[in-house]
């Protein structure tokens, strides 16, 4: 019995050095998580090198790093499945807007208790250096690992003061927007580009001294093609009728319907003015009406023909979805139409043309 007794009081001494008293069990965090990175198929080359630090940084603080890539005309924003502790997963990890471009933000969405999720926003600015990265990437594994050992004594972590509500009307339902240090102020998440935008406005067309201006209604269709490059489809046509006159002979009245397509180069991407110039091609249709003085006699005709275009403008935004763009267009036709009176050219058609127009643009 005295074996046995000195053999227990050293196994409890054992435990309780082993074991202070209210001490608690610690959670292997940093082990284990699970994180999905999304990011686009095509990085800018600031955005690729924060996204590259920040999966070194992760899995060397023990988490399995699982990357997504989506197509350009995605949103990774809207594409977040937010994690639950439940199924074994940890958090997502996007990042919202391009660097290179200017300041964005990288979105950690993690699972907390009820089915929702909490948002982490840190800010990404424009320009930053390899030090920049690295801090990132740090605060984003501290955040994980708290978050983690929260989850793991089963509460969710604290939820700080509601975004206002112009952010939070922009977000989905099921998440919750937290901040902490380091966090930036709740915004509103940048919205996604917007790549269509139609026109609508006045022209004037001016392609001969003998032949008055024409003011035709002008309509555009605009496409982003990529964040400096762009296409654009514009119709103009049905407007007034510039009159020819040679005395003792007759007059004639023109009238212009022409289309082109455009590839323009637009810079200054998000700003509120925005430089473009382009060049493009399409078709001209020329409609002409003779009316003889005795003994001539009038004649009508129509022909169409090829057009060429080169243009430079500015767009002004004037809110989030409309702006006002002003521009100005050098065409030449080929081969071009003439006005003759008797065979004797009075008016040359677009050789070369000077189009000018003020539209409105609305983003669709």
């Amino acid at each position: 019995m005295t074996a046995r007794r000195l053999a227990g009081a050293v196994l409890l001494t054992a435990t309780i050095f082993a074991r202070p008293a209210g001490a608690e069990v610690t959670v292997p965090v940093a082990t284990g998580g699970r994180v999905q990175l999304l990011q686009p198929n095509a990085l800018s080359p600031r955005a690729r090198r924060c996204l590259t630090r920040l999966r070194e940084e992760l899995t060397a603080g023990g988490f399995q790093v699982a990357v997504s890539e989506f197509g350009g005309a995605g949103d990774a924003l809207w594409m977040v499945d937010p994690a639950s502790p439940g199924d074994g997963s940890g958090a997502t990890i996007t990042l919202v807007g391009n660097p290179d471009e200017g300041p964005s933000e990288l979105w950690i969405v993690d699972g907390v208790a009820g089915g929702r999720a909490a948002v982490r926003r840190l800010l990404v600015p424009a320009g930053s250096t390899t030090h920049d990265d690295e801090v990132l990437a740090i605060r984003t594994l501290e955040f994980l690992r708290a978050s983690a050992l929260e989850l793991a004594r089963g509460a969710a972590p604290a939820p700080m003061p509601t975004p206002a509500p112009a952010a939070a009307t922009t977000m989905p339902a099921s998440v919750v927007a937290v901040s902490g240090p380091g966090a930036i102020a709740p915004v509103s998440p940048p919205e996604s580009p917007r790549r269509f935008s139609f026109e609508v406005g006045l022209s004037l067309l001016a392609s001969s001294r003998s032949l008055e201006p024409a003011y035709l209604p002008v309509a555009r269709l605009r496409a982003e093609l990529a964040s400096l490059l762009e296409t654009r489809i514009t119709v103009a046509g049905l407007g007034t009728r510039p009159v020819v006159t040679r005395p003792d002979e007759g007059t004639a009245t023109v009238d212009h319907t022409f289309g082109i397509v455009e590839l323009r180069t637009a810079f200054r991407r998000g700003r509120a003015v925005r430089p473009a110039v382009g060049a493009g091609g399409g078709v001209l249709l020329v409609q002409v009406n003779g009316a003889g003085t005795w003994p001539y006699q009038g004649r009508s005709g129509r022909t169409w023909t090829g057009l060429f275009d080169v243009s430079a403008g500015l767009t002004i935004a004037l809110g989030r979805r409309f702006a006002l763009a002003a521009e100005a267009h050098g065409q030449v036709a080929a081969p071009y139409p003439s006005v003759r009176f008797s065979d004797v050219e009075a008016a040359r058609i677009g050789r070369p043309a000077l189009f000018t127009s003020l539209t409105l643009v609305m983003s669709l």
